[in-house]
């Protein structure tokens, strides 16, 4: 029983050790990119929680989720202005940065 023992302990080691990869956390430092807001952008709207579609890295993240994964906003891009549902809204995009 012992042997056993010595013998699966590495690979619950080895299972263990690996993470699932998030490309928000794992990213290199300095990498820029562009994300697109999933909807239009209301003055209601708090821009911080609103949703961005990151092609680059494949994910939908708030800027809260990005801020907390180390990015930062670098700016923003304020498209034209746009009825949706008679409210004047607007396409937003994003540059942020990774920098930690």
């Amino acid at each position: 029983m012992k042997r056993l023992a010595w013998l699966l302990l590495p690979l619950t080691i080895a299972g263990c050790a690996e993470k699932p990869a998030d490309p928000l956390f794992d990213s290199p430092m300095g990498q820029r990119i562009t994300c697109q807001a999933v909807r239009p952008v209301q003055a209601k709207d708090a821009l911080s929680m609103i949703p961005f579609n990151c092609g680059e890295l494949q994910i939908s993240a708030s800027l809260s989720e990005l801020r907390d994964a180390g990015w930062r906003l670098e700016s923003v891009d304020i498209g034209n202005d746009i009825l949706v549902e008679n409210v004047l809204s607007t396409e937003v995009s994003i540059t942020v940065r990774k920098v930690y």
